[in-house]
């Protein structure tokens, strides 16, 4: 295999353990967490200027918290997710516990927390990811391994909220977070 061969299937390997986690960490919040629905719901009662039960574009870009009404109608049409011109509560709802959610992730994955994320620091998300699903550590994952590993991402989902450990982090680098 050619260097170049060997770096686009690091890359590729890379990728795909990042989608992973991702899926895992994304999956493993239901869409309708009850500690966060209250707030939501009254965000959107909030932005439902006349009471109808949904939002339209012109509501939302007007009383959205936002300097830039472009980026205020680019969410809106993100969070329409029927694409019919309206955005309802439980469509607000489900956007914003998956934005959040990913949100979360990149941060983890942002090591050194400057807003951009950079090659190395998706490399090193992925190899402690893996090093967390390896539990034999045999150099590889199998089914098994990976749904323990999932269910242990799925018991600390809340781990920022709860002081715990991030997925694919000891606890001892936790600590010093």
């Amino acid at each position: 295999m050619t260097g170049r061969a060997a770096r686009v299937g690091v890359a590729v390997a890379g990728m795909i353990g990042l989608a992973g986690v991702v899926v895992v960490l994304a999956g493993a919040v239901p869409p309708e967490r009850e500690d966060q629905r209250p707030p939501l719901k009254r965000i959107f009662k909030h932005l439902d200027a006349d009471g109808d039960g949904f939002l339209t574009e012109d509501e939302y870009t007007r009383r959205a918290r936002f300097g830039d009404p472009e980026k205020a109608r680019h969410i809106f049409h993100a969070s329409d997710a029927d694409r019919d011109g309206k955005v309802t509560e439980a469509e607000y709802v489900a956007n914003r516990i998956v934005t959040d959610k990913a949100k979360e992730v990149f941060a983890w994955i942002n090591s050194n927390g400057d807003a951009v994320m950079t090659r190395r620091e998706v490399a090193a998300c992925v190899d402690r990811v893996f090093e967390e699903m390896d539990s034999d550590t045999d150099g590889r994952v199998t089914i098994p391994e990976f749904m323990r590993a999932r269910w242990r991402w799925q018991v600390r989902v809340d781990w920022k909220k709860r002081a715990e450990t991030a997925p694919g982090k000891k606890a001892e680098e936790a600590k010093s977070e």
